[in-house]
């Protein structure tokens, strides 16, 4: 058995719908409105989706039925360890609004690939929100609960894999059910529809930029992998980056679709050397400069932590107080784990109170160093600053 624990994903907001979701699931079972006996199953067969005679009401029921506590334990554990994360990215309203539609389309893909039986539990939907953390947050790590035999172990994998797996493995189990001995009484049809669903509209909505990117989703993974191979293959035809008057020799051709990325490429690793090379000389004014440009030719620069952070400090030391909160910004999502975190999100507080004016991301960065920070002089510096933010927004 595997069950993921948590995920290294810092949330940025309370995601109070995905615990409103899972009160729901919860109440309705201990209310009696589950499959775990034939009195309770010939109770709630009405909101069952039934194949045979489904109802619109069923598909939206359906998902917050159950057949037992392990099926309900088992699927509420997956909703809180991803769904959190995905409320955070959608917002409430979108990410209720995602939910029951990954639901309904995990049933209507259930009904249409497989549905010979009725069907309940939010598994579907809990595959649609999966199916998005999986292209919005590939590079984060999951720690998972392992049992073997007679040990519990906890391994920690990248999500990408894991839920990867599980798509893939969910849309193996649907093709295998329709040809094979069957699926066991698992929705393995609504697993994979969800997952497909989810994945879609993740991906959708990053194309169209309805959500914010950053360096780490699906899409600019593989952005990267592409560029950076298109420059090795030019570099592999006698490309010199560093030459201007350099041109690959000795080799077949290659088209400009093929190489359109490549001088952006070796401009983004020409900075990226300089700005290493003004760090390691302690000229911060030039490696600020640097990342600057940087900035300007890749959507979101990020350096190694300890350049990363240099140069954040040293954006906001020349009062460049957007450059330096965009760069913090950046630290935050890349390096989660700093153990000093809390001492940027109190900069971060700063920032955006004092010199940026921009008093709700002020008051979340204030709120979240408080709950880590115990230094008593910051400790008061942060109440003391989060007290005239929220004075201020209320104001305003």
């Amino acid at each position: 058995m595997i069950l993921p624990l948590r995920t290294d994903y810092r949330l940025k907001r309370t995601p109070w719908v995905n615990y409103a979701i899972i009160l729901v699931n919860v109440v309705l079972y201990v209310f009696g409105y589950s499959a775990s006996t034939s009195e309770h199953q010939q109770r709630i067969t009405e909101w069952m989706l039934q194949p045979d005679a489904p109802r619109l009401v069923q598909f939206f029921s359906c998902m917050f039925l159950h057949a037992g506590v392990v099926h309900l334990l088992g699927n509420m554990v997956f909703l809180w360890v991803f769904g959190n994360a995905i409320n955070d990215k959608f917002g409430h309203a979108g990410y209720l609004a995602f939910y029951l539609a990954g639901g309904v389309l995990a049933g209507v893909g259930y009904l249409l690939l497989a549905g010979t039986a009725p069907v309940l539990g939010a598994s579907g939907a809990i595959a649609a929100v999966a199916g998005a953390y999986l292209v919005l947050l590939p590079a984060t790590n999951v720690t998972l609960l392992v049992w073997l035999f007679y040990l519990l172990l906890p391994v920690e994998v990248s999500s990408l894999y894991f839920i990867l797996f599980q798509f893939l493995f969910d849309t193996f189990m649907t093709l295998w059910a329709s040809t094979g001995p069957g699926s066991g009484g698992v929705a393995y049809a609504a697993h994979a529809t969800g997952y497909g669903f989810g994945i879609l509209v993740a991906t959708g909505l990053l194309a169209l930029r309805l959500l914010k990117r950053d360096d780490f989703d699906l899409l600019h993974l593989l952005q990267a992998h592409r560029r950076k191979a298109a420059f090795r293959r030019m570099v592999a035809a006698g490309y010199d980056p560093f030459s201007p008057t350099s041109s690959p020799t000795g080799a077949k051709k290659i088209t400009v679709t093929t190489v359109a990325d490549a001088p952006a490429a070796a401009e983004e690793l020409r900075l990226r050397q300089a700005i290493a090379s003004a760090c390691g000389m302690h000229d911060m004014p030039s490696a600020a400069e640097g990342y600057l440009k940087l900035a300007e030719i890749t959507e979101h620069p990020v350096l190694p932590r300890q350049q990363q952070l240099d140069v954040a400090n040293q954006l906001m030391a020349s009062r460049r107080y957007a450059a330096a909160a965009g760069a913090y910004e950046r630290f935050i999502e890349s390096f989660p784990k700093y153990e000093f975190l809390a001492d940027i999100h109190l900069m971060l507080g700063l920032l955006y109170g004092r010199y940026l004016h921009q008093y709700e991301p002020a008051e979340a960065n204030l709120t979240r160093a408080l709950e880590t920070i115990h230094d008593p002089t910051k400790r008061a510096m942060a109440t003391a600053e989060l007290a005239g933010v929220q004075s201020r927004r209320k104001s305003s």
